[in-house]
């Protein structure tokens, strides 16, 4: 069960991650303004910036979530450190930009991560829980 709800809690993180990535790929003055900015030729360089970080961190999920399904050691610590990235990115840009909306959804689904990586990684029952 826990292993399901990880790999659920994966997926979810993984389409708004690739749905982003896609958005500041190929729609950047959008994805611009979805972060609060103007889209221009000085703001470009950003946008395609923020498309590389969000394409990596989608890489990174889908490792993780492999590294999940094959259950390698090596997913727990990656997925720990998705979970700390995000917490830290809601609470910065909460910090910096009063986005209440960031500190939910970023903060949230890295501390979900966390929890749900924890419990799974400690389970002392087999490893198909």
């Amino acid at each position: 069960m826990k292993r399901n709800l990880l790999t659920i809690t994966l997926i979810i993180a993984f389409i708004i991650e690739a749905a982003l990535t896609i958005l500041c790929f190929f729609k950047p003055a959008t994805a611009m303004s979805l972060f609060g900015m103007a889209y221009s030729n000085e703001t470009s360089f950003l946008g395609y910036i923020i498309a590389w970080f969000c394409l990596l961190v989608s890489i990174m999920i889908l490792y993780a979530m492999a590294g999940l399904r094959n259950n390698n050691n090596g997913y727990k610590t990656l997925i720990y450190i998705l979970g700390c990235w995000w917490i830290a990115l809601g609470i910065g840009v909460y910090v910096s930009f009063k986005k209440t909306d960031n500190l939910l959804l970023d903060s949230l689904k890295g501390a979900i991560l966390i929890v749900l990586n924890y419990l799974y990684a400690n389970d002392k029952k087999s490893p198909s829980s």
